[in-house]
Order: structure tokens, then sequence, then C-alpha cells
């Protein structure tokens, strides 16, 4: 008994090892990508007057659909078939980013762990 306990433990350390080590590689692979993406494209991070900007401005426009629902209405009906694919699968990407998320958050794929002991 205590040989296969040693074999199964040995077994899943060397696994656990293997597994680090694959995840720490790409971990480094995937960054270097990014600083090479992030030199060649001349990226930066946006300023505070930009975020400001930004966020004052869906400020004032939410604000104005509050106050002129008529706008919202005209909006709508001004959307065609297109725009309603188009913003129709980004909303399936964004809800499969969240939905995949909450899997790696929870680390199972359905319902939460239950940590209680049932009698």
């Amino acid at each position: 008994m205590l040989g296969r306990i040693q074999s199964f433990t040995s077994c899943l350390a060397t696994k656990t090892n293997i597994w680090t080590a694959k995840t720490v590689y790409y971990g480094k692979v995937g960054l270097e990508i990014s600083k090479q993406v992030y030199a060649k494209e001349g990226l930066q991070p946006p300023t505070v007057a930009q975020f400001k900007q930004v966020y004052n401005n869906a400020y004032k426009k939410g604000l104005e659909y509050v106050y002129e629902p008529k706008k919202v209405v005209s909006c709508a009906q001004k959307l065609q078939r297109k725009d309603l694919v188009k913003y129709g699968a980004l909303g399936i990407q964004l809800l499969g980013f969240y939905s995949l998320g909450e899997i790696i958050g929870r680390r199972h794929l359905v319902g939460y762990k239950s940590y209680t002991t049932h009698h």
C-alpha cells in the first residue's frame, strides 16, 4: 500500500513539475511577444486626461439619453441588420470571455465547489 502511495505521489509531482514548467515557459514567451508588439506598434498607456475625456463623454451621453428617451428610440430605429449582427457577435464574445473567467475563477466547469461535509 505504501508503495502505491509513493508511486502515485511521485507521478503527481512529476506531472505537476512538467505543467508548471510549461506554464512558466509559455508565460515568458507571451510576455516577450507582447513586449515586441508593444515596441513595434509604438503603444503607450493612455494619459489621465484621455481617461477623463472618455469617461466624461460617456457620462454626458448617458445623461443625454436618460433625459431625452426619444433619442434612444431614434437611435434604435436607425440600426441596420449588419449593425445588429456585429453587436450581437460582440455580445457573444464578451459573454464567452466572462464565462471563461468564471470557469477559471471557480476552477470548476459548472457550479462552485462545496467544502462542507455531508453526513
